[in-house]
């Protein structure tokens, strides 16, 4: 009997699966016998998830005969169509206001989080109560806000008209600067959530030691606070990114067709022109570059030992 690949039971041998599968199996069915209680959500993600994505996977190859019409085959046809101008020109899109949106809100997010954390603890649960009553607030009840705010019979024009500084209100929206306000405003609340745990896990006696030798409030936060926490920032931009890049409802409501961005033309090929496989191939690039990017957040996560938790 060759070790690893058959074992005897009565007159038959019993072919034992590959490695690979036999440790996939144990990494998933050890877990499992640990903690009974998992067995059910991981047969709800592996229903509702993985069974999905496989199909997406499958369809993303199928041939397209016509309009609405395609059939199974294997084709790379799809996935060739990410070098013309439709997918690129969207992409740069996504990437732009990813990329800003995420800046923005860690302009923000930032030096708010490390204020709230050098509080007391009755108000540092107050202002995380805040935080978390702006994010129980659902994207199209912040978008059709602020389209209220930016639109020109009650919009903030009007307020500019009052002071003198505009001679007539004007609609803000649709626009480029509209819908980076509207993603940048709906990130910070998740930027402070990242940032929090790292903020309180500072330790005090650094910055009282440079403001006892000299330094001044702002200059300890550049030169002292900054630096101690550069991987969470760059771990809660990452994050931020993967999360604008799915923004579906924001862009929808405040910007301008030439602004659309990956979820739009994912849903517009899917729902509007018919065309499943190449929908389901913009969706398999999506995922795999989040995929991706998750994995880097949790790698600058474990390195870091003020974030870590």
């Amino acid at each position: 009997m060759s070790t690893g690949q058959t074992a005897s039971h009565g007159h038959e041998p019993v072919r034992r699966p590959p490695l690979p599968v036999r440790l996939l199996l144990d990494g998933i069915v050890r877990p499992l016998r640990r903690f009974p209680a998992a067995i059910f959500p991981t047969l709800m993600l592996g229903v509702f998830f993985v069974v999905p994505f496989c199909i997406m996977v499958v369809i993303s190859f199928w041939h397209r005969i016509e309009s609405k019409t395609y059939e199974p085959s294997f084709e790379l046809t799809h996935y060739a169509r990410f070098f013309s101008p439709l997918f690129t020109s969207h992409l740069w899109v996504s990437i732009q206001f990813s990329v800003l949106a995420s800046i923005f809100s860690l302009l923000v997010a930032v030096p708010f989080t490390y204020f709230i954390s050098r509080f007391r603890r009755r108000p540092q649960v107050l202002a995380l109560v805040f935080v978390l009553c702006v994010l129980s607030l659902s994207e199209v009840i912040i978008a059709y806000s602020l389209s209220v705010a930016m639109g020109r019979p009650a919009g903030i024009t009007n307020v500019l008209v009052w002071l003198g500084m505009m001679d007539e209100p004007q609609s803000l929206f649709p626009g480029y600067f509209a819908t980076l306000f509207g993603l940048s405003y709906f990130n910070i609340p998740f930027a402070v959530l990242v940032l929090y745990p790292a903020c309180t896990r500072l330790d005090r006696e650094l910055t009282e030691a440079a403001q006892t030798l000299g330094a001044s409030p702002v200059r300890t936060f550049f030169s002292v606070v900054l630096p101690l926490l550069e991987r969470t920032i760059l771990a809660a931009f990452i994050l931020l990114f993967v999360f604008t890049m799915g923004a579906f409802v924001t862009p929808t409501w405040l910007g301008r067709p030439e602004d659309t961005m990956m979820a739009q033309l994912i849903t517009d090929q899917a729902l509007q022109r018919g065309n499943f496989p190449f929908a389901a191939a913009l969706a398999f690039f999506f995922m795999a570059v989040t995929l991706i990017l998750s994995l880097v957040t949790v790698w600058l996560r474990r390195g870091d030992p003020v974030g870590r938790a």
